[in-house]
């Protein structure tokens, strides 16, 4: 599979982590864990993701809830390595994370993603109806009469208890009035979240792992 161009500095240091055997297994998959919903990029040579999650007995094949892909390459490892390389920023706790209050502490939290950074889960970017209020405005000037007659009434009550009263009962009508014509509309919209943007070569490499068959065993869920 071609894959984008990485730098001399970058291949130099890949050279020295490169396993012997750089065939097996890309994937991504959703995991749905204590503490929340994350997103992991792997490589790994075992035959479905539930047996790579199996592995080492912490029962993190339990966290699956959906493969996008999971694609058989001979250049697997590097294919996995341009991904995160050029993904590393947005990785959820860092490269060289190894914490135990997190998921995967130790077994690949560094291949963690808070959000779905490859842009594949469907259903997050079905179109959706949206419900908004929307106040229409009502009559300031008749809300600014009715202020200035309450306020004269309050200032005439001293001298002349019912003329007051008549601003006051006057002024607060106007008030009420002019308040009762904000009415509140409803306005309906489609709206769809814009998936992750990514380079040319990136996309074209996403669009091919995920247009590739995906072996059933690693599509199931293994039940808790």
């Amino acid at each position: 599979m071609a894959k984008p161009h990485a730098s001399l500095y970058t291949r130099f240091k890949r050279w020295f982590r490169r396993p012997s055997n750089s065939a097996g297994n890309v994937y991504y998959a959703r995991l749905t864990t204590p503490q929340g919903l994350f997103y992991k990029i792997g490589f790994t040579t075992k035959a479905s993701l539930v047996d790579r999650m199996a592995y080492g007995g912490h029962g993190d094949e339990k966290l699956i809830d959906k493969v996008f892909f999971f694609t058989q390459l001979e250049d697997a490892w590097d294919v996995e390595q341009t991904l995160l390389d050029h993904l590393s920023k947005h990785r959820a706790f860092g490269k060289y994370s190894n914490n135990p209050s997190q998921p995967l502490g130790g077994r690949g939290q560094s291949e963690l993603f808070a959000s779905d950074i490859l842009g594949l889960d469907a259903a997050l970017y079905a179109p959706q109806e949206v419900t908004t209020l929307e106040a229409c405005e009502y009559d300031s000037n008749q809300a600014a009469d009715g202020c200035l007659g309450i306020f004269i009434g309050i200032v005439l009550a001293p001298f002349t208890l019912g003329f007051s009263l008549f601003f006051i009962f006057g002024g607060l009508m106007e008030f009420i009035a002019a308040t009762k014509k904000r009415t509140v509309a409803e306005k309906k919209e489609i709206v769809r979240r814009p998936r992750p943007k990514h380079p040319e070569q990136i996309q074209v490499l996403i669009d091919s792992l995920s247009e590739l068959n995906i072996p059933a065993s690693a599509q199931e869920k293994t039940e808790a």
